[in-house]
């Protein structure tokens, strides 16, 4: 009896586990292991057409010749089985130096890696390291960042990656219809503390979620996830972003 007892608690187990896969599969068609970050963007309805994964870190406090440099660039590139497409462009200078390379992964995903030193009058020094991927499709997205994490962390420590999800509508969005698209994204990541604006033709929004990784403090809040739009008059479109953790300096 007991048996049959606990057959029948196993099954119920089992039942409840396929159940809750299978409501999650049809609430969002990402893939379950996929980036939560690509649900909120399903979320508002917008064809994905640009996906960038990118990260930056300051090694040391010391200057280190291209040589150097050039020796953590081999490295990461031998964990990543990176195919070069370019030559390296290397720079040595009084204060400064550089190294960059150029590849791709499994001839699909092209990365920049790039490393940089510096050195001021007062002798102070830094070393950075940054890197840049563009991942072609969404199914591509979270293996890409699983091979920089591997990559990266071994040779220069625990590497923070950001990513970047980018599409664009016709013409120019209202302030109502662009916060719209933030709000159906930010409830599907389960936001809170959202916060943000308009200036005429731009706007950011920021907030917190659970479900993404990393962070990083402004203004005394933590946020991991922004949203951003750009009315872009020469070509008469709106260009959108969905990041996490933040939306790429250069927006």
């Amino acid at each position: 009896m007991f048996r049959a007892f606990l057959r029948k608690i196993l099954f119920s187990l089992c039942f409840l586990f396929l159940f809750t896969m299978r409501y999650i599969d049809q609430t969002f068609s990402v893939a379950i292991n996929d980036h939560p970050l690509l649900a909120g963007w399903e979320g508002m309805g917008v064809p994905l057409t640009e996906i960038q994964i990118e990260g930056w870190k300051k090694l040391n406090s010391e200057f280190m010749a291209s040589a150097d440099l050039m020796k953590l660039a081999t490295s990461v590139e031998k964990r990543l089985k990176l195919k070069r497409t370019a030559p390296p462009l290397i720079g040595d200078e009084l204060d400064f130096s550089y190294l960059t390379l150029e590849g791709k992964l499994d001839d699909q995903v092209p990365v920049v890696l790039t490393l940089q030193s510096i050195r001021d009058d007062a002798n102070l020094a830094e070393s950075f390291c940054g890197v840049i991927a563009l991942p072609k499709t969404k199914e591509m997205l979270t293996e890409t960042m699983l091979r920089l994490k591997r990559a990266l962390d071994p040779v220069v420590g625990e590497f923070p990656l950001a990513v970047m999800l980018g599409g664009v509508k016709p013409g120019q969005l209202t302030e109502g219809e662009a916060y719209q698209l933030m709000k159906r994204a930010f409830q599907r990541l389960q936001v809170t503390g959202g916060n943000g604006g308009v200036d005429l033709t731009s706007g950011r929004w920021s907030a917190w979620s659970n479900l993404l990784e990393g962070k990083v403090v402004r203004e005394g809040r933590h946020i991991n996830l922004e949203f951003g739009y750009r009315y872009v008059e020469t070509e008469n479109l709106t260009r959108i972003i969905l990041a996490s953790p933040t939306l790429p300096g250069y927006f």
